[in-house]
Parts: C-alpha cells; sequence; structure tokens
C-alpha cells in the first residue's frame, strides 16, 4: 500500500518529520504535525477502510516513523477517535456559522446547515470504495464522541428555532430539533449514494420549512 500525500504535507509546512521529537518548544509544531497525521489517516481509512488501514500507512502518509507516529498516537482506534474528534469540532462549528448567516428563508437555512454539518467527511465516505465500513467503525469507536457532538448539534439547532417566531406553534424547540437531526441521520444507509444522500437533505429541508411556516 501506499499514500502519495506525505510528501505534499511536508513541503506545504516546510518541516522534515522522520524524526519527530516532542518537546515544550515545539509545542505549535506538534500541532501541525497532528494535522498532518490526522490528514493522512483520513486519506488512508477513506483508501483502505478502517480494517485494512494499519499504523504503517498512515505514518507513511504523513512522512514519518512509525515510531515516530507511536510518540503521538497509541494505536489505530486513538488516530481514528483524534480524527473523528476533529470533524465533530469543526462539523459543530460549520453547522452554528450556516444557521446564523442574515437573511436566509427557513429552507435555505436548513439546507446550508445540513450540507455544513457534514463537513468534507460524507462526500468522501460516500464515494469511497470503503465508506459503509467507516461508518460502522464510526459507530463502534466513536459512539460516545457523535453522541456527545449531536446533542450539541441539537442545541444549537434549538436556539435557531427559538428565534423564529414562526415556529412557535410546531412544538418545543429542542424536541423539533432532535426530530430534525434524526431525520436526517436516516438519510445514511448501506448503499446510499452522494447523491442521493445531498438530495435527500434538499427534500428534508423543504418539509421541515414547511412545517414551521405553517
Amino acid at each position: 500500500m501506499s499514500i502519495d500525500i506525505g510528501e505534499r504535507f511536508r513541503q506545504s509546512l516546510g518541516m522534515s518529520i522522520e524524526d519527530d521529537k516532542l518537546s515544550p518548544a515545539g509545542t505549535g509544531r506538534v500541532a501541525d504535525r497532528q494535522d498532518m497525521i490526522l490528514d493522512a489517516a483520513f486519506h488512508a481509512f477513506a483508501s483502505y477502510g478502517y480494517r485494512r488501514t494499519t499504523m504503517d500507512d498512515i505514518a507513511r502518509g504523513a512522512g514519518m516513523s512509525r515510531s515516530a507516529l507511536y510518540l503521538h498516537y497509541r494505536n489505530k482506534e486513538d488516530v481514528f477517535r483524534s480524527l473523528a474528534e476533529r470533524y465533530f469540532s469543526e462539523a459543530v462549528a460549520a453547522l452554528e456559522a450556516a444557521l446564523a448567516v442574515p437573511g436566509q428563508s427557513p429552507e435555505e437555512a436548513l439546507a446550508a446547515a445540513f450540507l455544513a454539518k457534514d463537513g468534507k467527511f460524507m462526500d468522501v465516505v460516500l464515494s469511497a470504495p470503503h465508506g459503509a465500513e467507516l461508518l460502522d467503525a464510526g459507530m463502534n469507536v466513536t459512539r460516545d464522541l457523535a453522541d456527545a457532538a449531536s446533542a450539541r448539534k441539537v442545541a444549537i439547532l434549538a436556539r435557531w428555532l427559538a428565534g423564529l417566531p414562526m415556529a412557535e406553534g410546531i412544538g418545543a424547540p429542542e424536541a423539533v430539533a432532535r426530530t430534525i437531526m434524526v431525520s436526517a441521520m436516516g438519510l445514511k444507509f448501506p448503499g446510499q449514494t452522494l447523491e442521493g444522500y445531498r438530495q435527500g437533505q434538499r427534500q428534508l429541508a423543504r418539509l421541515f420549512a414547511r412545517a414551521i411556516a405553517g
């Protein structure tokens, strides 16, 4: 197996990480290296699936030795969880930003929110040969992280709903927000295509927007 993105990562950061060392003075560099590792891991997991990806694959993609990789992460599961943490953090922030754009109709806001909450992850997963396996791994390895992120998304969506006078008659904001998020999650199923997933998101946005408008 080979991953061809490690050298591009090193060139973009202007550093060599073959002999990676942790030091108090290099905190910023360590963070950069961890980002490089996670980018390489994302590529490897998408290319080979969770089960087949090894620490060697991730190290090679990040342009470092396996021993250097172990200075940052204990094992493959640790890498996967860190990748999930980064993804969920970005997704929550993107969802909040999408709903905060002024002048949107409810349908536009929901459509933007559905798109934002996935980040680049869903585009890759639904297009990758091992996408279904990655979704399964996500459920098994990062369930606690996913549940925490989902709760944050529901809270953000509930605040948005609470700020819409037209939404007062459809129920408690948190309950409605949870229904919306669960419905959106239901669009992910084995064999789903990216095109079908995005179409489903648009349809959900339209349906819930009409319910909000009464």
